[in-house]
């Protein structure tokens, strides 16, 4: 009789940071029950990864869920993988960092369960070739990646039905190919189609073996998947067929067909991630007409023939696509280098913090990816900060000069006990990171307004009721939802990345509602131009402002100053035209307060409004709060100045489809001034947490 293997496991996850409530659903909607189903089939055998975060909140709450996995990993019937502990993207982490958190969560499933793991999951599938020898010093045997990994290596699918042995300086791991097919088969067709599928592949051998390895949470969590999975039975028939098949369907774990297998043989792998990473990965334009090559192939019936040779973007170009993941990125190698002149005097609680601060959700963005949830990037910072404030707390203020976010030129970052900053001269001489070290929080955390492949689908658009009223669950590849209508009026894209100290001189017929949608008259060339670096805390810009018809030349000087929980900003605006200058100057900060509309969230400025408010008003002083976060900040101007502000919302999509996301809020304090030839004006902004 033709036969055929099966590797079947499930990979579960929460970002660091998410919410208690998110992390109970999917507990509740799929962690426990699937557990319960498995139960219920002893002949199953099923390979179950989870990250160390979401492993240690399932015990500290579950501890009848782990009382029964164990009971399972001592039977066989459950072999626990491992990987980095937080989750990281393992390529981009120093390797001293990917063998520490692969072997901190060996250690902790080992014990647990009571087994070292032999296997691991690799975090979002992203492969590089040298991270092999991390691996193999971790004490991984073998690893699941993509079956695209391996087509982009020349492999055809009839050489897919086996695992192949990789190497890297003479350090080798074994990796198995996930097939893509079964990954879009489960759970959202009928379990006959998977049977179909496997039993394509059995020989009279029965050598050959098919994996299936894919997010835990889409059995229960993803839109729909409730319903069929569980309330539908879909789980447990699909467990029954495989075990009423058992006599041509060996269900095997993933180190007994490595105990009874031989590798197929020895093979590289380019860089890679599963196929639709490598799409969103892309820069947007050549992601845009990515996608329509490959709509293209679909349509004229070539795509199967061609779609191993379709390789899009790598993982690492989210860094250089989004400003705000880079500096997430650089701030994790800024103190790594800060580390290692510390050498072994870092304690385990702030190596643990600094590891927290590589989870790889809030790195990138596609269907999944958490880089739009502001949540999610203040844990990052929120922990990154923890770390260096055991690595570096100067007793006076201390400024270097360094490239800091990796682009080839220098910034200057200071800092003292209680503030650090980031100042970027050559984008217009930008502060990129405000950290309020005693509340270990990034206040100016937010998010540009950029234009995405996906606004395109908009209108396509169902709601989860629509959804719910086809009776069908869908892979999230195969319908966009949204969560709410109308969200076409919050859409807006930024010409000029959004940070704080932004210096804008504004045309004459500027309107509030021009400026908030990013369409509004701007005279001069400072937002986003190059300033020079004068010393060590001050910057300048030789630029000009559009006046009449003329391009007249001006200055722009900024000072930098920390002190107890102050940060002071001094402006020198300078007419070196020979000509008067009638101006309206503008320094733009965004101020993330969480929440746009919860009422401890909040602007004060002698009138108490929601950090939601859109307006304008007249004051010297602004009082920004969180009262969740402990954040209470003060602006001070040195004089009056017409305020405007609005809230930043971006409109991204997700597994649960289209939503709007606040991201902060834009406070600009404006001037309206004249300067003669050689006149100088001087502001100073002082924001204070006293």
């Amino acid at each position: 009789m033709n036969t055929v293997n099966f590797l079947f496991g499930i990979h579960n996850h929460q970002p660091v940071g998410n919410f208690d409530f998110v992390i109970e659903e999917a507990f509740e909607k799929s962690y426990k029950p699937f557990l319960e189903i498995l139960e219920k089939h002893p002949k199953m055998k099923v390979a179950i990864h989870f990250s160390g975060w979401l492993l240690e909140k399932i015990e500290e709450r579950h501890l009848d869920y782990i009382e029964k996995l164990r009971a399972l990993v001592k039977n066989g019937q459950v072999e626990i993988f491992t990987g980095g502990f937080y989750e990281p993207i393992i390529p981009v982490i120093p390797e001293d960092d990917r063998i520490g958190q692969i072997k901190k969560l060996s250690d902790k499933v080992e014990r647990i369960f009571g087994k070292r793991p032999r296997g691991m999951w690799l975090a979002e599938r992203v492969w590089e070739p040298q991270i092999v020898k991390s691996l193999a010093l971790a004490g991984v045997e073998y690893v699941v990646v993509d079956d695209t990994h391996f087509k982009n290596a020349g492999h055809y699918d009839d050489e897919l039905a086996g695992y192949y042995t990789t190497e890297e300086e003479g350090y080798t791991i074994k990796v198995f190919p996930i097939s893509k097919k079964l990954r879009y088969l489960i759970p959202f067709e009928e379990p006959q189609k998977t049977l179909e599928l496997l039993k394509s592949y059995a020989t009279p051998e029965g050598k050959n073996v098919l994996i299936m390895f894919d997010d835990g949470e889409k059995f229960g969590v993803w839109p729909g998947t409730y319903e069929q999975v569980y309330t539908k039975n879909w789980l447990d028939s699909f467990f029954s067929a495989l075990e009423e098949n058992e006599n041509w369907l060996h269900m095997k774990s993933f180190s007994q067909y490595v105990n009874s297998s031989r590798s197929l043989g020895r093979t590289y792998l380019p860089i890679s991630s599963y196929s639709e990473m490598m799409e969103w990965s892309l820069p947007t334009r050549a992601r845009a007409n990515f996608e329509s090559l490959i709509t293209e192939f679909k349509e004229n019936g070539k795509y199967d023939s061609v779609e191993m040779f379709l390789k899009g973007g790598i993982w690492r170009t989210f860094l250089a696509k989004y400003t705000e993941s880079n500096l997430m990125h650089k701030k994790v190698i800024y103190l790594h280098e800060l580390m290692k002149r510390k050498e072994n005097h870092l304690s385990p609680q702030a190596l643990d913090e600094y590891w927290k601060g590589q989870c790889n959700d809030v790195y990138w963005h596609g269907v999944f990816g958490g880089l739009y949830l502001p949540h999610l990037r203040a844990a990052v910072y929120k922990h990154l900060i923890r770390a260096e404030k055991e690595m570096d707390v100067p007793e006076e203020t201390k400024i270097e000069r360094l490239d800091y976010d990796k682009d080839g030129l220098e910034e200057i970052v200071m800092k003292n006990r209680d503030l650090e900053i980031v100042v970027d001269p050559d984008y217009g001489g930008r502060v990129l990171e405000i950290d309020l070290r005693n509340e270990e929080y990034n206040l100016i955390n937010s998010l540009t307004r950029r234009y995405e492949v996906y606004h395109e689908l908009m209108p396509q658009a169902i709601t989860h009721e629509q959804l719910e009223k086809m009776g069908q669950a869908k892979t999230i590849h195969d319908v966009v939802l949204t969560k709410e209508e109308g969200l076409e009026r919050y859409l807006n894209t930024d010409w000029y990345e959004r940070f704080a100290f932004m210096d804008h001189f504004f045309g004459d017929n500027v309107t509030l509602d021009g400026y908030s949608s990013s369409r509004y008259p701007e005279q001069g060339d400072f937002v986003n131009q190059p300033y020079d670096i004068v010393s060590d805390n001050k910057i300048v810009r030789h630029g000009h402002i559009w006046i009449g018809a003329n391009w007249l030349p001006i200055e722009v000087e900024k000072t930098f100053e920390l002190h107890e929980k102050t940060l002071s900003v001094v402006y020198k605006i300078r007419n070196v035209s020979a000509r008067m200058m009638p101006l309206h100057f503008g320094s733009e900060l965004t101020i993330n307060l969480m929440s746009g509309n919860s009422h401890d969230r909040y602007f004060d400025w002698g009138e108490k409004r929601l950090a939601s408010y859109k307006g304008e008003f007249v004051s010297e002083k602004l009082l920004a709060v969180s009262e969740y976060e402990k954040i209470f900040v003060k602006l001070y101007l040195s004089e009056k100045a017409n305020f405007w502000m609005y809230p930043i919302y971006t409109i991204s999509y997700s597994e649960g489809g289209f939503e709007k996301v606040y991201q902060g809020t834009s406070v600009t304090p404006t001037w309206k001034f004249n300067l003669v030839p050689g006149e100088e004006k001087e502001f100073r902004m002082d924001l204070t947490t006293k």
